[in-house]
């Protein structure tokens, strides 16, 4: 256990590493690592089991494949290193625009990039086990090297994630360009399914251009990646979402609800591959839409709501205890809650196909009524994704209190695992 809270608090840096394309950019509070690979992974999932993919290995592909950047940075956009003694103008044009590189340069930049990357992911897993080392840098290396149809088919949705963002970002800016992301897509993006959903990008920001115009032969595909792509847009928004407990902590730049999703589902895989009973693609999917009605509803509401003060220092008295209420009150807070999720589920996955629909929503109210032992391990993986979270805050503030997570996780956590965990956390933070 040791070695895993290692991992995560190394992995946490993820959630504060912005993105260095955005940066260069001066776009305004820019999504993290995390919040990217929070996307893609959910991206990867929809679009890969619309391919018949191995869906387990494409969502551990995503989560896994800029594990690298915590000790490299993020090195994507390594075409546009020369940019970054210029000018703030001349970088956004050469961002905006685009490096024009012969392919002898664009190899040696890569290798480099690559050699940077291994080195980092080698260090952050050195101490786990040899089965699950091999299997982190196995998806990370077939993810940069596209061996199989799983990395390769990852490596194009996480480049078409990264199109999709920048097109957010300039539509939301008002700023003209982003021809550099649409060249750059181009040139890895093969899959035909993949292409045809490029299509749809193009078709709706751009389409009212005759010129941009781009048809879809299949126009029952068309009408399906139409939806998947409006689904996408919304979640995209839970990259700007903080979580409701931190705001009223009066915690500056919490993490916001993608970061913890991503948390989570990391947690899901480490954690789970060790409960042989648990299905690991039925948990990983579970922890990716797990929260994502907050599009609609904001982030779940905590038990302290109706009693906090405005103050910084009185919101903080009223969080030393964990709120004692009846099994009447609990039942009926969860119902209240539940209907409210569960109608914002509803209206955020209507426009996808209907098989996929139901999917979500069955998963989510399996997590919400912790019906299965996928959904009863989650739970407990969850509070301890909080728990761990506000450990991390409590190392620059000690004024945090902290005593109500541990009295609502040891009320929760029964799974032997989570316990050794929860142990680990009081002599590392204690």
């Amino acid at each position: 256990m040791k070695e895993n809270l290692k991992f995560f608090l190394e992995v946490n840096k993820l959630k504060e590493t912005q993105r260095t394309g955005w940066v260069l950019m001066k776009v305004k509070n820019p999504e993290t690592i995390a919040e990217h690979t929070f996307r893609v992974a959910i991206e990867a999932w929809f679009l890969g089991e619309k391919k018949k993919l191995n869906v387990e290995t494409i969502i551990k592909t995503a989560i896994a494949h800029d594990l690298c950047e915590v000790y490299a940075g993020d090195k994507t956009p390594f075409f546009y290193w020369d940019s970054l003694d210029k000018s703030k103008g001349e970088q956004e044009n050469l961002l905006l625009k685009g490096i024009r590189l012969s392919q002898k340069e664009k190899e040696k930049r890569g290798r480099i990039k690559f050699k940077k990357e291994q080195e980092s992911l080698l260090k952050l897993i050195k101490s786990f086990n040899s089965e699950l080392k091999r299997e982190i840098y196995s998806l990370w290396f077939d993810f940069e090297k596209r061996l199989s149809q799983e990395g390769k088919f990852v490596k194009q949705v996480d480049r078409i994630e990264t199109l999709l963002q920048a097109i957010e970002y300039f539509e939301a800016q008002k700023k003209p360009g982003g021809t550099s992301w649409w060249e750059l897509t181009e040139e890895i993006v093969e899959d035909p399914l993949l292409l045809d959903f490029l299509k749809v990008i193009q078709n709706k920001f751009y389409g009212h251009k005759k010129e941009w115009r781009r048809e879809v032969e299949d126009k029952e595909l068309e009408k399906e990646l139409n939806g998947i792509l409006d689904f996408f847009l919304e979640i995209g928004k839970l990259k700007r979402f903080p979580r409701k407990l931190w705001v009223q902590l009066g915690i500056e730049n919490p993490e916001t609800v993608a970061e913890h999703i991503f948390t989570l589902a990391l947690m899901a895989w480490i954690f789970g591959n060790k409960e042989k009973n648990l299905k690991i693609e039925k948990l990983l999917k579970m922890a990716l839409c797990h929260e994502i009605p907050s599009v609609y509803t904001g982030d779940l509401i905590t038990p302290y709501e109706r009693v906090l003060f405005n103050t910084k220092k009185g919101r903080r008295k009223v969080f030393e205890k964990w709120p004692r209420l009846t099994k009447k009150e609990k039942e009926k807070n969860f119902l209240k809650d539940y209907k409210k999720e569960k109608k914002a589920l509803k209206k955020l996955t209507k426009s996808l196909p209907q098989g996929l629909r139901e999917e979500i929503i069955s998963l989510f109210d399996e997590y919400k009524t912790t019906q299965s032992a996928e959904a009863r391990f989650l739970n407990q993986l969850n509070v301890l994704a909080v728990l761990f979270q506000e450990l991390c805050y409590r190392k620059e503030d000690k004024g945090l209190p902290i005593g109500f997570l541990w009295e609502w996780a040891f009320e929760k956590c029964d799974n032997k695992m989570c316990l050794e965990f929860l142990e680990e956390l009081k002599r590392q933070f204690l």
